[in-house]
């Protein structure tokens, strides 16, 4: 095989020279930015999407965002991927990348990123919210109330 050939669809290198003074970063199915805007204001701009899906998201980030932030509730495959025309990398806040594919991901140069400890203070919390629920037996107490049930603790 030629190198030609195992670089066709591999985006461009960047070259040596000045990047956009404010690249534009999106952030692909989130609402709340809280903790990336205070890092990001002052290098990138960036733009909130809210999406489902990339059909639902402009023209103008497809077509001139580098970075990509993104949670759970959106998925890139390869034709995703292959809408967006600057994007180098994608960001999951959060474990894992499964809603992302990642090999397509390589073969056109967006490098793929997770940040596993982004929720492990809200999954703790979960865990103990659960762990208290079974332990009192919140949700059977509350049915057996509504079903107009004695509900004994005893039981």
């Amino acid at each position: 095989r030629r190198s030609s050939d195992l670089v066709k669809g591999i985006r461009p290198p960047i070259l040596n020279g000045p990047m956009p003074a404010r690249p534009l970063v999106a952030l692909l199915d989130g609402r709340d930015c809280t903790v990336e805007m205070p890092i990001l204001k002052d290098v990138a701009t960036v733009a909130f999407c809210d999406a489902q899906s990339t059909q639902e998201i402009h023209e103008k980030v497809l077509s001139e965002a580098v970075g990509a932030l993104m949670y759970h509730t959106i998925s890139l495959s390869r034709e995703d991927l292959e809408k967006f025309k600057a994007l180098r990398i994608i960001i999951r806040i959060g474990s894992g990348y499964d809603n992302i594919d990642i090999k397509s991901a390589a073969e056109l140069g967006i490098a793929v990123c997770n940040i596993p400890s982004s929720s492990v203070e809200e999954t703790a919390d979960s865990t103990l919210c659960h762990i208290l629920n079974l332990y009192r037996r919140v949700t059977w107490l509350h049915q057996a109330m509504r079903e107009g049930n004695r509900a004994d603790r005893k039981s």
